[in-house]
């Protein structure tokens, strides 16, 4: 079952009817490939679907060739490049879609080569496709597309040959948490969360989650043992690259579920000679799997600055699997649930809701709702962190307190967090609100309240 998208899907609708090139990128089983398969289809259109291999052109080339062949019953000779197979196309299929997928393997065979000539081949490949756009596209049309996030942004970067070429690109995003209640149209809103909180956004992942099943019966099969699909998927697919690099998963392991400055980073790791902590979380932000985060109002300041893993599902496995996988094997997943998990699931589901809050805001944002909104965020003094906060076209500040419980919130915990938000010096709040998964006690006055329905209400 085919959901969410909608944005992307009409974005590839309006690349259908006038425009030529497009790219789209994202994460490993992130849903690229069925987007662009629905949206074609969707619309109607002949298109080709090419997945490139870690091998030469030629060798890609051939490839392509002999599935033009067996597509359109032809029997079309050696070609050696990719443009002269979009010459060839131009000429004989006009009108089609070819998706060029996993680009970057292609670029991968070339990179990670010891030869001389390695980087300036791959530079070559991108030259190619710049001329096969510039040139070869007046009667066909190609979508680009991988996995491998820094080689795909470069493509967009100045210095690259493809530079400006695209009409669209789409930086293809794991799902929501509506988009992740619509998997699941027979689960309650606190479920969904649940779900959302510990496996993330994709669509392959949540794909093997069952509905009909407890959350502690799927994190145990799913993740907690050496054949879980969903364990396989981050050891193959998701961290398959840090295993090169042990300081990146020291790092990964610092950071967890929380949010770290350099300095707790640099302290717990030791990752910090000659600039190299600087490289790593460079390299940790290209690859899209942590992200800098400054306080609301705090933008540039390196010295507020905080790290944070992206992607919930990471953030699971280095808080409770990671460098723990023989005690899981010794006690079995149920057992090491009991013991090591069930206590503080709690805990951690409820610092992924701050981060669905915020989504929320974001997204009614986006339809028009809360036009005196500019920014969203968190704010952090010495002592605390405030969970959303958003800020206001004039410069005041709406402080929300996300709140993931079994129980309703009490009117003695809301009046502690407000006089918190209250002591704050230097900045101004206009708005106190609160967000709680089990409703309120009761509501005081000049006080704004959200419930878990209003969040899924977008």
């Amino acid at each position: 079952m085919f959901v969410g998208r909608a944005e992307e899907k009409a974005r590839i609708r309006l690349f259908l009817e006038k425009q030529r090139a497009m790219l789209v990128y994202g994460l490993r089983r992130v849903g690229k490939t069925t987007l662009i398969r629905e949206a074609l289809e969707d619309n109607g259109a002949e298109y080709l679907y090419f997945e490139c291999e870690k091998a030469t052109e030629e060798s890609n080339v051939a490839s392509l060739i002999a599935l033009i062949n067996e597509k359109y019953l032809e029997s079309y000779g050696q070609y050696q490049t990719f443009r002269q197979v979009f010459e060839l196309l131009n000429k004989h299929h006009k009108g089609m879609t070819i998706v060029i997928d996993e680009y970057s393997y292609l670029k991968e065979y070339y990179l990670m080569s010891k030869k001389p000539d390695s980087n300036a081949k791959a530079l070559e490949i991108d030259s190619e496709f710049q001329n096969i756009i510039d040139n070869h596209l007046t009667d066909v049309r190609l979508i680009l597309c991988g996995s491998s996030i820094s080689i795909m942004k470069g493509l967009l970067e100045y210095n690259s040959p493809l530079y400006g070429r695209f009409n669209q690109t789409i930086d293809l995003s794991p799902f929501n948490y509506l988009e992740v209640g619509e998997m699941f149209p027979s689960l309650s809103h606190r479920q969904i969360v649940e779900i959302y909180a510990i496996f993330g956004g994709s669509p392959y992942v949540l794909s093997k989650y069952d509905g009909k099943r407890s959350l502690e019966s799927n994190i145990c099969a799913l993740l907690l043992g050496r054949d879980g699909e969903v364990y396989r998927h981050v050891k193959n697919n998701v961290l398959m690259e840090l295993d090169k690099d042990p300081d990146l998963n020291l790092i990964l392991n610092c950071i967890k579920n929380g949010d770290k400055k350099y300095g707790d980073i640099e302290a717990s790791t030791n990752v910090s000679s000659s600039g190299l902590l600087d490289k790593r979380l460079k390299k940790l932000m290209d690859l899209d799997i942590i992200e800098k985060k400054y306080p609301i109002g705090k933008e540039g300041d390196k010295r507020k600055a905080h790290y944070s893993l992206k992607d919930n599902l990471l953030r699971f496995y280095y808080a409770y699997i990671y460098r723990q996988e023989n005690r899981i094997a010794l006690l079995g997943p149920k057992r090491y649930f009991d013991v090591y998990i069930s206590r503080s699931i709690d805990e951690f589901i409820s610092r992924r809701f701050e981060n669905v809050v915020r989504s929320y805001f974001s997204l009614m944002v986006r339809k028009d709702f809360y036009p005196e909104i500019i920014d969203i965020g968190s704010y952090f003094t010495a002592n605390n962190e405030f969970d959303c906060v958003l800020q206001k076209d004039d410069r005041t500040y709406a402080f929300f307190e996300a709140k993931y419980k079994e129980k309703p919130l009490t009117k003695k915990e809301m009046i502690e967090e407000i006089e918190q938000i209250q002591s704050i010096k230097g900045i101004n709040v206009s708005e106190i609100g609160f967000v709680c998964s089990s409703g309120f006690e009761e509501r005081l006055p000049n006080v704004t309240y959200k419930s878990l329905t209003d969040i899924f209400n977008v």
